[in-house]
């Protein structure tokens, strides 16, 4: 298996170029069109495709960053399966195995109110899944998200975290996301280390000493924004 140096990725505009202009309307309005027409998959490619960006790492490796599509469910298989049970364990804040129908919904999003990015690299002619950061509707509180990332245990210390999380950051607020949260393990010191960095706002989760609230506002919702000139 090829693993890159532990040197961290550049972030820069020649390190992280937006493959795409931004969207001239919010992307969870945006998609209610598309989630209308499932079956049209041109549609929702044209709608999600400001998403996409380009990253590379710091051995040169070139990371295609984009939303992810229901064809991509092998993709998201072997990427889940192959991460570790410490990595698994961070990210689900439990040793518990995945549950029947959970690939099929991290994969057949709802447009209107999920993103989910991932993050490809190309290995032989054949892409391969690394990193993948989402954010989804909180129906308890709508105006924030709630949002997680994970890093395959072979690409971590590198700093694509960081990339998908600045990524996500990116479309949330062009589509109009006011706040995104996230809770996760006190001892996740990588996660709360990029946290701080990115300005996110940490604090002990009321009732429960393990675990941390991490948190951005980004906007108010539904404050409007123009396409770029």
């Amino acid at each position: 298996m090829h693993k890159p140096p532990p040197r961290r990725i550049r972030h820069d505009h020649h390190a992280f170029v937006p493959a795409a202009p931004r969207l001239a309307i919010p992307l969870h309005r945006a998609s209610l069109a598309a989630r209308r027409h499932t079956a049209d998959a041109g549609l929702y490619d044209a709608i999600t495709r400001p998403c996409t960006a380009r990253a590379w790492l710091p051995d040169g490796t070139p990371v295609r960053i984009r939303p992810i599509r229901r064809s991509d469910l092998e993709l998201e298989r072997r990427f889940v399966c192959g991460l570790s049970a410490r990595t698994r364990y961070l990210r689900l804040l439990s040793g518990r195995q995945l549950q029947p129908g959970e690939l099929e919904r991290w994969t057949d999003i709802d447009p209107a109110r999920e993103i989910a990015l991932i993050a490809l690299v190309t290995e032989s002619d054949d892409e391969r899944e690394i990193a993948v950061a989402r954010c989804a509707l909180d129906d308890r509180d709508p105006p924030r998200w709630d949002f997680g990332i994970v890093v395959g245990d072979a690409w971590q210390g590198q700093g694509l975290g960081e990339a998908m999380l600045r990524r996500l950051t990116q479309c949330a607020e062009e589509a109009g996301v006011a706040a995104l949260s996230s809770i996760t393990l006190s001892e996740n010191r990588r996660m709360l280390s990029l946290a701080r960095r990115l300005g996110f706002s940490i604090r002990r989760e009321a009732g429960d000493a393990t675990l941390v609230r991490i948190e951005s506002y980004l906007r108010r919702p539904g404050a409007a924004f123009t396409s770029a000139p």
